[in-house]
């Protein structure tokens, strides 16, 4: 009989829905199912939870059983508690994520996927916006108010909130191996433990010295962020005893002054901590964002980390001989304390949405030169999902990301997200580029590669669709058409699968364009590039009384600009022409402001000719004017 999470797996794939979409949906934490999934949770505790999971996947009654079966629950015509409703999660409709614009004019344009939030393929996520495991049971713990009056947090990923670790010495990284919001995105926030320094086991503990504690009690106030540091436990003689705390606390007040984080206050604890449950009780009655706790002997020194949203994590510290202890609490401790302290910060910032302050960690974290590849390699992974979030998606801020994006895959070549991402960023700076082959040729081969190995994500489908769509010879639009088509398939309920096909069916001259766009608009009624859409097709196609009335409504719908010259096209045939120049003035004007770098590649000399036209009496789009740009030549 197959297990819990070979179901849950086999069902997710066969829906072709994200791990993050089906945790939005259903209530449930997407590291909770990526547990599940990979086995390390072995069932879920709550029947309810399997129920919403089958009424999103649309499972059929023999499976929704065979389900609660393997979670140990029974079927739903034997559930316990007559009378209760069954619950009924509605479908929902994908989320249209908008990215750059590179069509040139009049031509919809292409709606990227966007990047995921975590590092590891664990689902290609559908939003932007990757972050620890935490168990089942700790995520249905209510969080008190965080240090923040309303702590969002994220979905992950990074995308646009997303998570990273490592570390050096001997390291234990459960917790931090990356996840996908992105995404990311991005989570609802649960109590969990991270890094712990590791210590010989002794007899009777005998706690050190406490250093001079804050005054009590230590609480986080309105928009503080605090990090608690408690004396670590010594299990060695009385004459050795030494202030990791206070060290620790040094180390990292250096360098939140240099991040210039000064909404972070640090706090030594008044006691020692020993157990877990220890730190997570400060946790909560602190409103902390971090706990850094540990103890050491003559052998090792091992830290521990508790924040609100990652799962137990610790480093450690070997020591080669008692006499060594004092430089290793004295150098090797806080160094691999601002490490891991900075890199939890920066997934912590991530979570409440705080992007920018999360990527400014996420470099002061790259800047100690972690030793560990999965901790280097997320972190390059998250400053290469943040950078664009933060700085905008321009061609610099996209080769920013390409170049952290390469970094993590030669440290992890099977993060997959990781090269889904850079597949993305590729496109995206493809359709900001002059030069659009070399970046498509190599986002399609990352897409390939993703593709290969997950078949039934449509995130990549999508994207690689596009890529081909935008590269433009007779066998990538069949490509291109064989992917979107996949897609409706895998996601019949996601529009941007019928919208890029209905573009596809317009160059190749294929009427059925009509009737993709058509369900595009039932599951996206108020998305203004189908409107665009349709102007367009039937604008290029000679149909100029039909295209107006979409035309109008996309320009209603988007005042940015980008749709007066599809607007224009059906003007101009149908005489009117001053209205058809005024229209691509505004367009020209929209062009000139946000892509002056981009005028040529989007038609500008050859708009300023039809203006020049249109001001003569003639109209310029014949025949074959309109049969070259429905086929998206120049």
């Amino acid at each position: 009989m197959s297990t819990f999470g070979e179901l849950l797996t086999r069902y997710i794939e066969r829906a072709g829905i994200s791990d993050a979409e089906l945790a939005r949906s259903t209530g449930v934490q997407r590291q909770t199912i990526f547990r599940w999934k990979e086995g390390l949770t072995a069932r879920p505790r709550h029947r309810e939870d399997v129920v919403r999971i089958t009424a999103k996947l649309r499972l059929t009654p023999e499976e929704r059983d065979a389900l609660l079966l393997a979670a140990g629950f029974p079927p739903e015509h034997l559930k316990p508690g007559a009378g209760v409703p069954s619950v009924n999660v509605p479908a929902v409709t994908a989320e249209i994520a908008t990215e750059p614009e590179g069509n040139p004019p009049g031509e919809a344009s292409p709606i990227l996927s966007p990047g995921l939030d975590t590092p590891a393929t664990q689902g290609i996520a559908s939003t932007q916006s990757v972050v620890s495991i935490v168990e089942e049971e700790e995520e249905r713990v209510v969080q008190p108010a965080r240090l923040i009056d309303n702590p969002a947090l994220m979905l992950g990923v990074a995308a646009a909130l997303i998570l990273i670790v490592a570390l050096v010495g001997t390291i234990a990284l459960r917790a931090f191996l990356p996840q996908t919001d992105a995404t990311q995105t991005v989570a609802a926030s649960t109590s969990a433990t991270a890094p712990e320094t590791l210590l010989s086991a002794a007899s009777t503990p005998s706690p050190a010295p406490s250093p001079t504690p804050s005054p009590a009690p230590i609480v986080a106030g309105p928009g503080e962020h605090l990090i608690v540091i408690a004396p670590f436990v010594g299990y060695t003689s009385d004459d050795l005893r030494f202030n990791v705390a206070g060290r620790i606390r040094e180390a990292l007040e250096t360098e939140l002054r240099q991040a210039g984080l000064t909404d972070v206050r640090l706090a030594i604890w008044p006691e020692a901590l020993s157990e877990a449950e220890q730190a997570e009780r400060v946790l909560t009655s602190s409103r902390a964002a971090m706990v850094i706790w540990g103890e050491y002997d003559a052998g090792r020194v091992r830290a521990s980390l508790t924040t609100p949203t990652q799962e137990d994590a610790y480093w450690v510290n070997p020591v080669d001989a008692p006499s060594s202890l004092p430089y290793v609490i004295n150098q090797d401790v806080p160094r691999d304390a601002r490490i891991f302290a900075l890199y939890t910060l920066a997934g912590y910032y991530r979570t409440i949405e705080e992007a920018e302050k999360a990527l400014a960690v996420y470099r002061r974290t790259l800047a100690q030169s972690p030793d560990d590849p999965t901790i280097l390699a997320s972190v390059h992974f998250y400053i290469g999902l943040l950078t664009p979030a933060v700085q905008g998606y321009t061609v610099q801020s996209l080769s920013n990301a390409i170049y952290h994006y390469t970094k993590t895959l030669e440290l992890q070549p099977d993060w997959e997200n990781a090269r889904y991402n850079r597949g993305t960023a590729l496109l995206g700076r493809a359709l900001l580029s002059l030069n659009e082959q070399p970046d498509l040729d190599a986002a399609i081969a990352d897409f390939n590669a993703v593709v290969r190995r997950y078949p039934n994500r449509v995130d990549p489908l999508l994207n690689r669709g596009i890529a081909y769509y935008q590269r433009n010879n007779s066998e990538d639009l069949d490509a291109a058409y064989r992917d979107f088509s996949r897609v409706m398939t895998l996601a019949p309920e996601d529009p941007r699968s019928y919208y890029h096909r209905a573009l596809v069916e317009i160059r190749r001259n294929n009427p059925n364009w009509v009737a993709d766009l058509e369900a595009a608009w039932q599951l996206a009624p108020d998305f203004a590039p189908i409107q665009n859409a349709f102007c367009w097709g039937y604008g290029t196609a000679g149909e100029a009384e039909t295209a107006l009335p979409y035309c109008d409504a996309a320009v209603a719908l988007d005042s940015t600009g980008a749709s007066f010259d599809s607007r224009a096209i059906a003007l101009a045939q149908l005489g009117r022409y001053a209205e058809a120049a005024a229209d691509l003035r505004a367009y020209l004007a929209w062009v000139q402001k946000e892509h002056p770098s981009l005028y040529a590649k989007y038609r500008g000399p050859r708009v300023e000719g039809w203006i020049k036209a249109l001001e003569r009496g003639e109209n310029p789009f014949t025949a074959d004017e309109l049969a070259l740009l429905r086929r998206g030549g120049e």
